[in-house]
């Protein structure tokens, strides 16, 4: 029966317990150390009369007559008047009472069986029952002017008084509890409301169920994720994004610039700008990233990051941009091939063989000759495929394509693997052989080399075209700009993207006789 009940109720009930349980027992604590604190005033206030009558001289000297209890009695009266003690007794060294409130008990025995050790010489208080019922009781010794003890003083004040100024404190009691009480269910209801509202209205069952089902779902997804809270401590991590780390990193609650410095995640948290498709490398791994900031109720309580390994992107979708490259190079030297094809099948039809031959002969040499070098030097098939292709298709336009002779690519390292490179050396190639397409015959001339040393791989396209402005030279890297009536202006500002994440450098030479864009990339990516 317990379990179905709803959340709600059971804050309501346990906060209204606790806090009835909580006013009880303080109430109770207050009591006590009220009526402990007023019998201890009590203790030391007949003590501190006891004192005062001990040392009185009329007292002392009294005790020298023969008949010391008409002056005692008329001391302790004056006493009792002026302090509101409930009794002030003077005895003798025999514990019998010279004076005392009801006169008959005058010359009796002091009662309580408290007094010995004030006929000892020692101060102190006590509880005892005497004649008159329980009382709070003062002794002090007295002496005579020779310093003699000659009996002691007991000064007390029945507890029946103390019951009475108690009962007005506990009075007060009955009105505290029903306000408390009220009090306490007003906002106990209160905050039962407000976290079953922070908790969108649901059960802990149904909490569980969704936390169950998130983190079957962070799991199965094969991008990586990672989430921060405001203070950039990581609070969800699954297991794509872990395996790019050591298996024995402890990620969850670590900075996150602790874990991975170029996230960008405390950014995104400032600005509230989501950033999308965004290149990243992540412990020398290339991903492609998403970074969304966590916004509840207009307040921003952390940020979240996607990724996914580049490589396997550019296999599947995103980088089909170089993989296009390649195929509509090869596309562009299929139809060169075709054409050629034609010819020589014509010259057969007309049955001019030997012409026929002589231009198979030059067309071998003159192709051969390039693509020897080409596969000689460049040892990466799909660069080899681009510049073969983007050969063809410069001498469809009728546009001379160099490559230089001292050209050498012996590898490509893991941070600018063949995908970057064709995106990158692609998109220089398009851009000269667009920008020379209408000029004369003697600048229809792109020359593309690409150098490799131990340290760096250098890649240098130029064209002889009529350059960039000078006033929109600064803006060519930027997204969607372009001076084409049919481009988007993302080809120049992808390859800046891939460059820099790579940790290279690109510049650019421009002038009325020509551009030229020369590329460094380091063959080693240094740590983050």
């Amino acid at each position: 029966m317990w379990k179905n009940i709803s959340l709600q109720v059971k804050v309501f009930i346990f906060t209204l317990t606790i806090g009835m349980l909580t006013l009880n027992v303080s109430m109770l604590i207050f009591y006590y150390s009220i009526r402990e604190s007023m019998q201890g005033q009590m203790e030391n206030h007949a003590k501190d009369i006891a004192h005062l009558a001990s040392a009185r001289l009329d007292a002392r000297r009294a005790y020298a007559d023969d008949n010391p209890a008409d002056k005692l009695q008329v001391i302790a009266s004056e006493i009792v008047r002026k302090t509101d003690a409930a009794f002030v007794v003077y005895m003798n060294m025999g514990g019998v009472r010279y004076s005392h409130p009801n006169t008959e008990l005058i010359g009796k025995h002091f009662t309580g069986d408290d007094e010995g050790p004030a006929l000892a010489g020692h101060t102190y208080t006590s509880r005892a029952v005497g004649i008159s019922g329980p009382s709070i009781r003062g002794f002090v010794p007295i002496y005579d002017l020779r310093q003699r003890q000659v009996g002691a003083v007991a000064v007390g004040f029945f507890e029946p008084n103390i019951k009475v100024i108690m009962s007005k404190v506990f009075g007060i009691f009955y009105i505290v509890i029903p306000f408390g009480f009220v009090s306490m269910v007003i906002f106990s209801w209160l905050l039962a409301f407000s976290i079953k509202r922070s908790m969108f209205g649901m059960e802990p069952r149904e909490i569980a169920t969704l936390l169950e089902e998130r983190e079957s779902m962070l799991q199965s997804v094969r991008e990586g994720i990672i989430a921060i809270d405001v203070n950039n401590r990581v609070t969800v991590i699954n297991q794509t994004a872990q395996k790019l780390f050591s298996p024995e990193t402890v990620i969850i609650g670590r900075n996150i610039t602790d874990v991975l410095p170029n996230s960008r995640l405390p950014l995104v948290m400032e600005t509230r700008q989501a950033e999308y498709d965004q290149p990243m490398i992540m412990n020398n791994t290339t991903v492609l990233t998403n970074r969304v900031p966590m916004i509840v109720a207009g307040e921003v309580v952390g940020a979240i990051s996607t990724f996914r390994d580049l490589t396997e992107v550019n296999r599947l979708a995103q980088e089909l941009t170089g993989v296009k490259k390649v195929v509509n190079a090869l596309r562009a030297k299929t139809h060169e091939f075709m054409n050629q094809m034609h010819i020589v099948s014509g010259l057969i039809q007309l049955g001019d063989y030997d012409e026929a031959q002589k231009f198979i002969t030059n067309l071998t040499n003159r192709d051969q000759a390039l693509i020897s070098f080409i596969i000689d030097n460049i040892k990466n098939p799909a660069v080899v495929g681009l510049l073969v292709g983007k050969a063809s298709e410069a001498k469809e336009m009728h546009i001379g394509f160099h490559v230089d002779g001292n050209s050498r690519l012996r590898y490509l390292p893991d941070h600018f693997e063949e995908n970057f490179f064709t995106v990158v050396l692609g998109n220089l190639v398009d851009n000269a052989l667009q920008a020379v397409k209408d000029m004369p015959p003697g600048r229809k001339q792109v020359e593309v080399a690409i150098y490799q040393d131990q340290r760096w791989i250098n890649i240098w396209v130029k064209d002889y075209g009529q350059g960039i402005d000078e006033h929109i030279k600064d803006r060519i890297f930027d997204p969607g700009f372009t001076t084409k009536q049919t481009g988007m202006g993302y080809g120049l500002n992808n390859l800046y993207k891939r460059i820099k994440l790579s940790q290279g450098t690109i510049s650019v030479e421009t002038g009325s006789g020509g551009t030229t864009f020369t590329i460094w990339i380091p063959n080693l990516l240094n740590s983050q």
